[in-house]
């Protein structure tokens, strides 16, 4: 009997970014037949796209209208829709109760849609400045710059560079961008693909710490899943991340704690560094160095609190946000190939 799930005929299937009053309801049924969702102990609501898994929402079963109709509701509220941007998504329901878990739909998954909002630009957005506020600051500052006098033979004079990054323009963009930090995956070449570390203390990550990041980095990771389960001993996995100065030597530490093998539960350590050129490592270890652990969606980001696991931005820069900055570093007398 096939487990099937699809939405009411009343339910939207589309929210746009930054809506976080839209709901969805759904139905868990067998050949489209409801489901009973009576004895549920747990429901959890899980997202993903092309790239895998992204995260997921409880529903508390008590609060379901009636649990016989096998519809459940989802809230696309402000932590839910945090990080994920336009485009076309996967659902899925799993239904815990004293006969195990059911997976719903048990072929492929349900499709919904996530569209822009009039204020988001060509599908990605920036905290608190946008790629056109970058440009109007850029050619301000550039109105700035002091050029050298031109001579018989037409000189062009310089950038004043100084002059360019004390302009207040830039002081203005600088501070946006700073305050915009927290959340942004400071690693590159992350995704939510599962992979394997294998060996007991594997380094998964290498960055350059720099001040404007403040003194308080954090890092999270999903470690193991279902599908793994045998290859690692429940609890015996976690993630570490340090501080080491230009000679070697660890600075600062933390550990992550251990996560259930089955749980695929987020694992999150956090470090505080006061030393401008630390080099920040981040490490998968288990406690048997026979052990194997599967992981995914790493992520070190500014401050102490781990947010859902997302690209680095650079990652995901449009052609067209390519194109304005290219402008803009052009009208500021410089090139970009």
């Amino acid at each position: 009997m096939a487990k099937t799930l699809s939405f009411t005929d009343t339910s939207p299937q589309t929210v746009k970014i930054g809506d976080t009053t839209t709901s969805f309801t759904l139905v868990c049924g067998n050949d489209n037949v409801a489901t009973d969702l009576t004895n549920a102990t747990s429901i959890t609501v899980k997202l993903g796209n092309t790239s895998g898994y992204l995260k997921s929402a409880t529903v508390d079963p008590t609060s379901l209208t009636d649990p016989t109709t096998g519809q459940i509701t989802v809230n696309f509220n402000a932590d839910l829709m945090t990080s994920l941007t336009a485009g076309s998504y996967a659902i899925e329901v799993w239904v815990v109760d004293s006969t195990g878990t059911s997976i719903y739909p048990s072929d492929g998954s349900t499709g919904f849609t996530i569209t822009n909002n009039i204020q988001s630009a060509n599908g990605a957005t920036i905290t608190t400045i946008t790629f056109d506020d970058f440009v109007a600051a850029m050619n301000k500052a550039a109105s700035t710059i002091a050029k050298g006098d031109k001579g018989d033979k037409g000189d062009t004079g310089t950038v004043d560079n100084t002059g360019l990054i004390s302009a207040p323009a830039f002081q203005s963009l600088q501070t946006q961008v700073d305050n915009s930090a927290v959340g942004i995956n400071l690693v590159l070449g992350t995704s939510s693909q599962v992979v394997q570390a294998s060996n007991w203390n594997m380094q998964v990550a290498d960055i350059k710490y720099d001040k404007s990041l403040g003194n308080n980095l954090c890092a999270s990771v999903m470690i193991n899943n279902a599908a793994h389960a045998s290859d690692l001993v429940k609890g015996n996995a976690y993630i570490i991340l340090n501080a080491y100065d230009s000679s070697g030597n660890i600075l600062a530490g933390a550990s992550g704690n251990a996560v259930s093998y089955n749980a695929n539960g987020l694992s999150q350590c956090s470090i505080s560094i006061n030393d401008g050129t630390a080099d920040i490592k981040a490490y998968i270890r288990t406690n048997n160095m026979n052990q194997n652990a599967f992981y995914s969606c790493l992520k070190i980001e500014k401050g102490s609190k781990a947010t859902d696991w997302c690209p680095n931005p650079s990652e995901i820069l449009t052609q067209a946000d390519y194109a304005k900055i290219k402008a803009a570093i052009v009208a500021l007398g410089g090139s970009l190939s």
